[in-house]
């Protein structure tokens, strides 16, 4: 101690408290009344950035002489005790953290004297490592059982006049690590997002996402924006899938899969997470060397063994895909094999990659039934499956039963345009669907994706010795899809009366998707 105690018996209470590590006493304060006789007001500053081994400084405002500081283990016991003389208003003092001290381990100040104390808590955090300004980043790879916390300033992000804010933080561990950087920042970035680009991914947040991060910061002006990820090995991405019985069954690991948490820090150590996204957060997740892009994409895997298809765009050799919430998110390639569609099969590279990316089933669990006529229910839901519709409401469908497995697909393609029925309210979702028929809906679809509507002509059916078999509603569609290629005739006939097959339907949806 820095000053000496007069009062033995307190003295004695103290150092048996002490050497034994009990709590702390109730008399130490009240029993110093007579270091300061007039009341004070005490206040501890805030302890920040503290981690296991340190050395922290415990100091504050105060109008009494000296005063009175403890500091408590998460025990209850104390860790450090010291009575030190106030100088101009202020004191202040230091004791070092256990280097064996708990990451998130809270601790409490006390300080004060007489009647007059003050509390303030802290928590322990991993070291951090700052990455401004640029360092050289080791050979060495990173230990895979090492976690870090990386803190980064609101001067680390890269804020350009038009485009979402950057954040590079390529340099931290590839395996593990947490990104903190103040919550503050989210005034600076206002609603343009943020791309935070990870050693195995981007992660790009938008403005409404980070405007909740705010919130659950509140008023702690010291809060910190987290995002928690871990780089899972192709073992446990493996694992994932073998847990998830017959959903994982054709899956295989094809590329980074990451373990995602969003969150805020309060300066006290407490943790809000952000289960849940007001706008869709974007993922990128790059492709091993040896994955098939026409049969990969991204999914989600539930902490309860499910797995569910994202999906996503693939630009070079990374796909991205939107989410509403964060978990395990990875590359994975789909492969189903159908006895009745062989390699030598027309359509067969059509139908493996839509099987991948779950546009189409197959009839049966081993059969697809390429030959088999489509119906307009199988079609539509098919279509709304493949562009990701989901319906706001009922359809006005009289024949469309609630409940049904194609009710929520009519629903969506009606609410979208897509559809309008066959007159009096009717859908007819048993009845084959047509050529020309399926023509009106891919006509539709194309228009509404390309902004172009009606750009063939009647030169594109000249060909075509049925061109004047095409129904008058429809020829219009008719021209469209054969001028951007979207449909194909034979025999140089377009046999608009005739059924779809699943095959054709397979191939014309490519067509769309990835051909127009």
């Amino acid at each position: 101690m820095r000053t000496s105690i007069t009062n033995k018996a307190l003295t004695m209470s103290l150092a048996l408290t002490l050497s034994l590590g009990l709590a702390a006493p109730s008399i130490p304060f009240a029993a110093f009344s007579s270091v300061s006789a007039a009341a004070v007001s005490t206040t501890i500053d805030n302890v920040t950035s503290v981690t296991a081994g340190s050395t922290v400084s415990i100091g504050g405002t105060t109008s009494a002489s000296e005063v009175i500081i403890k500091v408590m283990n998460p025990d209850g016991t104390i860790l450090f005790f010291d009575i030190v003389k106030a100088s101009e208003g202020r004191y202040s003092a230091s004791f070092t953290v256990p280097s064996d001290a708990a990451v998130n381990s809270n601790y409490q100040v006390i300080a004060g004297s007489g009647s007059d104390v003050a509390t303030k808590s802290f928590a322990v955090i991993a070291p951090p490592y700052y990455p401004s300004p640029p360092v050289s980043t080791p050979d060495t790879p990173t230990n895979p059982a090492d976690s870090s916390i990386i803190h980064f300033e609101a001067s680390d992000i890269q804020i350009p006049s038009a485009g979402a804010a950057t954040l590079d933080a390529k340099k931290a561990s590839a395996v593990q690590a947490t990104i903190s950087l103040p919550a503050s920042a989210v005034g600076t970035i206002g609603e343009k997002g943020l791309q935070i680009q990870l050693p195995s991914g981007v992660v790009t947040l938008p403005g409404g996402v980070l405007s909740a991060l705010a919130k659950l910061a509140g008023s702690d002006s010291k809060a910190n924006i987290t995002l928690q990820y871990k780089r899972l090995s192709n073992e446990e991405a493996g694992a994932s899938v073998v847990s998830a019985g017959q959903a994982g069954a054709g899956l295989a690991p094809q590329g980074e899969v990451l373990e995602l948490v969003l969150g805020v820090q309060l300066q006290d150590g407490t943790v809000n997470k952000l289960s849940t996204f007001s706008e869709p957060v974007t993922i990128s997740l790059e492709l091993s060397a040896a994955a098939n892009p026409r049969l990969s994409g991204i999914y989600f895997i539930g902490d309860q063994g499910t797995i569910e298809y994202i999906g996503g765009t693939l630009q070079g050799n990374t796909i991205t895909a939107a989410v509403s919430h964060f978990s395990k998110y990875g590359v994975f390639s789909y492969t189903k094999n159908y006895a009745d569609v062989p390699s030598t099969h027309w359509a067969a590279d059509v139908i493996a990659e839509l099987t991948a990316k779950h546009v189409v089933q197959g009839m049966t669990n081993t059969t697809f039934g390429p030959r088999a006529d489509v119906s307009r229910a199988e079609f539509v839901t098919m279509i709304v499956r493949a562009l990701g519709l989901n319906a706001k409401a009922a359809s006005p469908f009289v024949d469309v039963k609630a409940g049904s497995w194609y009710a929520d697909a009519a629903a969506a393609a009606y609410e979208n345009g897509i559809v309008t029925g066959s007159g009096a309210n009717k859908f007819e979702p048993s009845k084959l669907i047509t050529r020309e028929e399926l023509a009106m809906i891919i006509a539709r679809v194309y228009a509404k994706q390309s902004g172009q509507a009606g750009s063939g002509t009647a030169a594109d059916l000249q060909s075509f010795k049925d061109a004047s078999a095409i129904s008058s509603w429809a020829k219009a569609a008719v021209q469209t899809v054969i001028h951007e290629k979207l449909m194909i005739g034979s025999n140089n006939s377009f046999a608009p009366g005739n059924h779809t097959t699943r095959a054709e339907a397979a191939q014309v949806l490519y067509n769309l998707l990835f051909e127009a």
